[in-house]
């Protein structure tokens, strides 16, 4: 395995990566958001909007972790690391992230989580304008014709072949790749990338289309990167940069509109998750954004799932980032495709690309 020589050879990158490492494994901010009794809630949310009672989310959290102390010694560490270079700003501007994270896990449930999370998922650059653009001709399309074709799978069937479960295990057992899959209960998404695990949701309605186009963001956009940065000479490309991993939403996107797969529902789906998050971003609460999703045409039950996924922990609007991600990666891409190697080498942000090319280039050789 090739590793750091020169300039970078410094003890400084092995100490930061191993004091990130640690860091990153004490701050699970999707956990911490999640409420424990998601599905519960939504049934019980279910049945109230559709006899026409708009009740607000009664969601519970295990109790935030306190990460004082960590948030203070990732900023000493940022702080050091930002005398080191190119190569340090970028752990820099990891150790930042993994500190705003945690502050996001410090306040779940409680009125400063949306200010938290707003340090965390901020405005970026023009890309964001782009995406609310693009957010409403996506919803301004007519809604996708449902065919005989497209009859409901349940994604943790065990017997069904075609089911997102049974799919996502051949799909890794025939490429061998280091990853058990497991059925959750409380998931927002469909499907969810861990360490070493991929997370199906319990009993959700899909069609094949659906089953293929996850497996395929799953696979090709979360799991291989991770055995990738495992290659690596640097610790930085397992750890994940600086926006590295809304980035990585983004090329997983990318790597769908590439295989023809975002299209129709999944447009829509998209576009609602952006707008909600737009709309938790100024202001609203979970009523008038499920209210905005049913005004756009979305199902109750559509609208109460997507908004509960915006408004995890209070109010984390982590979906904001995939549009403006995949119109960065894309544009990116369009003027160097072979940054893609970069991109899809561990959690890269398009930002930190030009910077590890050098180590990712070395890995691949």
């Amino acid at each position: 395995m090739p590793r750091a020589s020169g300039p970078h050879s410094s003890q400084w990158i092995t100490d930061a990566g191993n004091a990130l490492v640690q860091a990153a494994s004490r701050v699970r901010m999707i956990m911490c958001t999640t409420p424990t009794n998601l599905r519960a809630e939504l049934d019980r949310l279910g049945s109230a909007w559709a006899r026409g009672d708009h009740e607000a989310p009664r969601f519970s959290y295990e109790p935030p972790p306190d990460h004082d102390g960590l948030v203070g010694a990732l900023g000493e560490l940022a702080a050091f690391l930002e005398n080191e270079g190119p190569l340090g700003a970028v752990y820099a501007g990891r150790a930042r992230e993994i500190a705003a994270e945690a502050r996001v896990c410090s306040a779940v449930g409680t009125k400063e989580l949306w200010a938290a999370a707003r340090k965390r998922f901020g405005r970026r650059d023009h890309y964001d304008d782009a995406a609310d653009d693009l957010a409403r001709r996506w919803l301004s399309e007519p809604p996708p014709r449902v065919s005989e074709e497209d009859a409901p799978i349940r994604s943790d069937d065990e017997a069904d072949e075609g089911s997102l479960l049974v799919r996502m295990r051949a799909e890794i057992g025939a490429r061998r790749l280091p990853f058990r899959v497991v059925v959750v209960r409380d998931l927002s998404s469909l499907a969810a990338t861990g360490e070493s695990v991929v997370q199906v949701a319990a009993g959700r309605s899909m069609t094949r289309a659906d089953v293929e186009r996850t497996v395929l963001h799953e696979i090709e956009g979360h799991v291989l990167p991770r055995c990738r940065a495992a290659e690596m000479s640097l610790g930085i490309f397992v750890i994940g940069t600086q926006s590295g991993a809304d980035d990585q939403e983004g090329r997983a996107l990318w790597l769908e509109r590439r295989a023809g797969a975002l299209v129709g529902g999944r447009r829509r789906e998209l576009a609602s998750r952006h707008v909600a998050a737009r709309t938790l971003e100024a202001g609203a609460d979970f009523v008038e954004a499920a209210r905005l999703l049913l005004s756009h045409g979305a199902s109750v039950p559509d609208a109460l799932r997507i908004t509960a996924r915006v408004y995890r922990g209070g109010g984390l609007g982590r979906e904001i980032v995939y549009l403006p991600a995949l119109l960065r990666v894309e544009a990116a891409l369009a003027v160097d495709p072979a940054l893609d190697g970069v991109l899809g080498a561990g959690r890269v942000s398009v930002d930190a690309a030009a910077v590890l090319r050098p180590f990712a280039s070395r890995a691949g050789a």
